[in-house]
């Protein structure tokens, strides 16, 4: 009776235990939840940029990003996505805690003439002495033509200068816009979505068309609205692609996300093709404008 007693005591004490330690312990999550934004609370520098770096034989594609918080976070998490040619080439992400800065570098090997887009998302959880919680957030991209050709001198560029600049620029932009129109399609087949209904532009542009994609919305709800598309495309894009069957896909030769917002601004839609084929829509349900 006596031992039975030591033990039940030992183990309501391993309960408190474990209560305490996740009220007031709980480990910092590799995550992104969209939190109120506080204007107070901003980056004071971030920043994407794509090199290109001639070699023997093929080239190399240099692609770093950083940001700094104007204070110190609980969380500080930065995502970045490099496309080449309209398909999801490599993912930088990368957090810590207590900490402002964030800074993520990568550089491999390249063959062929290529567009390469990136866009990065940074992201801070700060608490305050109140137990209020907020969160900042800020997207930036780059963009770059690399040229690598028998017939021509090896060329990187953002905006083209000459003829022939002009001539790569619109044939690498076709050839990733018609990989991400066939996604589309494919989607709007797959799940009966009428493209006349919705707003369309690619995740690659959403820092620049952010205004016309979400017209009638206040830039503060427009944060809003990005903030939380940004938390589902962490959960189910960038950690790995979920189909309806269980299995499980990474993000890696998928082609890049077309966002679709509903003229009657009820829905987005993400939607996009995943590296074995088969179509793949997230949906996220919009706050009223007013």
């Amino acid at each position: 009776m006596k031992i039975q007693t030591k033990y039940g005591l030992f183990a309501v004490l391993i309960i408190i235990t474990a209560v305490v330690y996740f009220l007031y312990v709980k480990p910092v999550r590799e995550t992104i939840i969209f939190f109120p934004l506080d204007p107070s609370i901003q980056f004071d520098e971030a920043s994407t940029a794509l090199r290109a770096n001639q070699g023997n034989g093929s080239y190399s594609i240099s692609w770093s990003e950083e940001s700094v918080l104007n204070m110190e976070a609980y969380l500080r998490q930065d995502i970045s996505l490099l496309y080449k040619n309209g398909k999801l080439a490599s993912v930088l992400k990368d957090w810590k805690q207590d900490a402002k800065l964030i800074q993520q570098a990568e550089s491999f090997p390249v063959e062929e003439s290529s567009l390469f887009q990136t866009v990065t998302f940074h992201y801070a959880e700060v608490h305050t002495p109140e137990s209020k919680i907020f969160s900042a957030q800020r997207l930036t991209e780059d963009k770059l033509y690399v040229i690598r050709s028998p017939y021509s001198a090896f060329q990187s560029f953002l905006q083209p200068i000459s003829t022939e600049q002009h001539e790569w620029k619109e044939v690498l932009e076709q050839t990733a816009r018609s990989i991400i129109m066939e996604s589309l399609n494919q989607a709007a087949s797959a799940f009966g979505i009428d493209r006349n209904r919705y707003r369309v532009a690619p995740l690659t542009d959403l820092r620049a068309k952010q205004g016309n994609l979400l017209s009638g919305y206040t830039e503060s709800k427009q944060d809003e609205i990005i903030g939380k598309l940004w938390e589902g495309l962490y959960r189910n894009y960038v950690l790995g692609i979920r189909h309806d069957n269980g299995s499980e896909l990474s993000p890696l030769g998928s082609t890049v996300p077309l966002l679709l917002v509903a003229l009657d601004k009820k829905e987005l839609l993400v939607v996009f093709t995943a590296s074995d084929g088969a179509p793949v829509l997230l949906r996220q349900r919009l706050p009223s404008p007013r």
